[in-house]
């Protein structure tokens, strides 16, 4: 598949998973923007653990960036965002081959999906932490805190 159909299906992915949360309707462009951004980023880095921990990265500072100028909570960007990421397909595969008895795929494919997934939620903490503390921190430096 194309590389700019995967990001379409991606932008409508986030945005549509963005509805069914009923986000506040000026966050859900955001929201998709970032999500496709975030892919885009995936996919240049050939869909490794490497790049699901990079792009989730990319994705969480734009979100937390986002939120503080659009004085929002970051989740309503991240939950939307993030979407397009998440490893479903290597889920899938790994319970497919365990049920068919396929046992080292099984593990592997579960293992490198472990890893993304690892790498997300990874990602995700240290742009909180980082964002917050460069924040306060320019905040500080301005006088407002």
């Amino acid at each position: 598949m194309s590389w700019w159909i995967q990001l379409l299906s991606c932008g409508i992915a986030a945005a549509s998973f963005s509805v069914l949360l009923k986000q506040p309707k000026n966050t859900i462009p955001v929201s998709s923007l970032i999500g496709m951004l975030g892919y885009s980023i995936f996919l240049l880095l050939h869909q490794t653990t490497l790049g699901y921990f990079l792009a989730t990265l990319a994705i969480g500072i734009l979100c937390e960036v986002s939120a503080r100028i659009m004085k929002r909570a970051a989740t309503l960007f991240v939950t939307g965002a993030i979407i397009p990421l998440v490893p479903g397909v290597g889920l899938y595969r790994t319970m497919r081959f365990a049920a068919e008895g396929r046992y080292s795929q099984a593990v592997q494919t579960g293992v490198a999906t472990l890893l993304g997934i690892c790498g997300i939620a990874m990602a995700i903490t240290i742009s909180s932490v980082l964002v917050t503390a460069l924040w306060h921190r320019g905040a500080k430096k301005r006088g407002k805190a």
